[in-house]
């Protein structure tokens, strides 16, 4: 065995005793009210966190395994050997009895028990309200289908009633049920509206590089910023911000490097400015990626559950702030890179560099319509055209697919693993929400005595560590399924409001994608570092100044907007 493979195999025993580890804890007598199905959603929290931070396999697959095991685990599809008893079928028996009382017609009892147990058996999500209402309904069957006489219908209306009073509702109340996940929700994040969100960006993003699209706008964008490497230096990272937030940080990043490698061969060894332009990309690539709803996978799931919790954040407003905030930081960050590594080279003429010009075939004139369409639409909002950014993102996917614009081929290279790895993530969300795990938590947690800017600091810092060390995108995956529902419970309980909850989820996002303090952070960090240009300590300096400025700046103006009433 190769020592690769031992270190491979020493993380998976890591991972799966410590998941494991999860199953075995005495939840109860600790106090915490965790059922079966809880617990296992609980190892499987864990399970994803440690094979996201350590990478055991590609993350990717770590979500697609998430998603398998909430199914056949978790779901109301689970495998025999995983069903667990989701009520006292006795109990619930008992209390059809009793509401009829010692003389009631037997077979009338133990028809409408059969009923009421085949009904709860079909549901997903239980609680006492639904099954007093069912046997309710059970009960009255006979006099709403008018199949009982005047006496019966006294009789049934009676049963009905003792349900909701006394020592049956008490009973009832007490019943320990178990939800479970729906199939339907499960699969349904391989094909949730964000994720058509990021699939129609990617369209664009794959139609503007196969038609030259992205070098030609470069080379027309870099034109203002002169020869100065001061300013080609900004020019740069302004381009790349700008394409990050309509394609994959990491594509942006690997375009821009490979247009700047023959530039940084100009620089002399000695000159410290080579590393500032290697830095620029990254910085550009990642900040810039904050900009859009698309710009990057956080932002997708923030977004996502922002609209579960009905928060009316559009793609466009989100533009609104996201724009301002890259700006503010592509400034800062230049001024940075400007005072830690100084340029000795007199002039750069960059836009030469980039030769080419404007297709004008066909497909190319169809490709800057469309993009031209799609981002107004974005940008416009709702309330003029009818569409939400979700439906949006299906016009550059229908438009290129008939029109041949994106083949097959092209298809086939597109980023398929980030939206299965955003799925795994949405599958985790509702793992913990239709198992009522993350409500009952939740409820165990005074939420509503805690102060929400506390909150959104400390959830922010927690975010920017994580993300420093593992993927952006799982670590948006593991916090904003929670936080989401800390938020929903904070508005229920009246300590938080909407322009609070905007923030909470807002901040968490960009706090995902400000982690780049180290090569292994982010890929444009790695492939930055990876030109050789760059010390590991002057990028984890910089890298660490941006990260806290930037999440300071964030609270700031998420909290500044919320006082101004933003948000709603």
């Amino acid at each position: 065995m190769t020592k690769s493979a031992k270190i491979t195999l020493i993380k998976l025993l890591i991972v799966l005793l410590l998941s494991g580890s999860m199953l075995m804890l005495p939840f109860e007598e600790w106090g915490v009210p965790i059922n079966t199905i809880q617990t296992r959603v609980i190892a499987l929290f864990v399970f994803a966190a440690l094979m996201w931070i350590l990478e055991v396999i590609p993350i990717w697959t770590t979500s697609v395994l998430v998603i398998t095991l909430t199914l056949l685990c978790m779901s109301n599809t689970s495998l025999k050997i995983m069903e667990t008893q989701r009520y006292d079928s006795a109990a619930i028996s008992a209390i059809v009895a009793d509401a009829y009382g010692p003389a009631a017609n037997a077979d009338t009892v133990k028809a409408t028990q059969t009923a009421v147990l085949a009904g709860l058996k079909k549901q997903t999500s239980l609680s006492p309200d639904f099954v007093r209402t069912t046997i309710n309904n059970a009960i009255l069957a006979p006099v709403v289908a008018g199949k009982a006489d005047d006496a019966a219908k006294a009789e049934l209306k009676a049963a009905a009633a003792k349900l909701y009073d006394g020592e049956l509702s008490k009973k009832i109340n007490d019943l320990e049920l178990v939800s479970v996940a729906k199939q339907k929700s499960v699969f349904g994040t391989f094909a949730d509206p964000i994720i058509i969100l990021f699939l129609g960006g990617f369209f664009l993003a794959d139609a503007a590089t196969k038609y030259r699209l992205d070098i030609n706008l470069a080379r027309v964008l870099l034109k203002p910023f002169g020869t100065n490497p001061k300013y080609v230096l900004l020019g740069l990272m302004t381009v790349t911000a700008i394409f990050s937030m309509f394609m994959s940080n990491t594509a942006t990043a690997a375009m821009m490097l490979a247009l700047l490698t023959p530039v940084l061969a100009l620089f002399k060894p000695e000159d410290r400015g080579r590393a500032a332009f290697a830095l620029c990309i990254p910085i550009g690539a990642n900040v810039g990626g904050i900009g859009t709803p698309i710009g990057t996978p956080p932002n997708a799931i923030a977004l996502k559950y922002m609209q579960d919790l009905g928060l009316d954040v559009t793609f466009g407003k989100w533009m609104m702030f996201g724009i301002p905030f890259v700006i503010i930081m592509l400034l800062v960050a230049w001024f940075l890179l400007l005072k830690m590594f100084p340029i000795s080279q007199p002039n750069l003429n960059l836009a030469k560099e980039l030769k080419g010009k404007f297709l004008t075939t066909p497909k190319a004139i169809i490709v800057y319509i469309t993009f031209i369409i799609t981002i107004l639409m974005w940008v416009i909002p709702k309330d003029y055209h009818g569409l939400d950014s979700n439906s949006v993102a299906i016009i550059p996917i229908v438009v290129f697919s008939v029109t041949g614009v994106i083949t097959k081929k092209d298809l086939n290279g597109m980023a398929w693993d980030v939206l299965w790895l955003v799925a795994g993530g949405f599958a985790l969300g509702v793992a913990l929400s239709e198992t009522n795990l993350a409500k009952d938590m939740i409820n165990a947690i005074p939420f509503g005595e805690w102060n929400s800017t506390a909150l959104l600091i400390g959830a922010s810092c927690i975010c920017l560590f994580m993300a420093t060390f593992m993927s952006h995108t799982a670590t948006a995956a593991l916090l904003v399924p929670i936080l989401g529902g800390v938020a929903g419970a904070m508005m229920a309980a009246g300590s938080m409001d909407s322009p609070g909850a905007v923030a909470l989820l807002v901040t968490v996002a960009f706090a995902s994608s400000l982690g780049m303090a180290l090569p292994i952070s982010t890929p444009p960090n790695a492939m930055a570092y990876a030109t050789g240009h760059i010390e590991q300590k002057g990028m984890a300096v910089s890298g660490t100044i941006l990260c806290l400025l930037g999440l300071a700046i964030t609270i700031f103006m998420m909290v500044g907007l919320g006082a101004i009433g933003f948000f709603g």
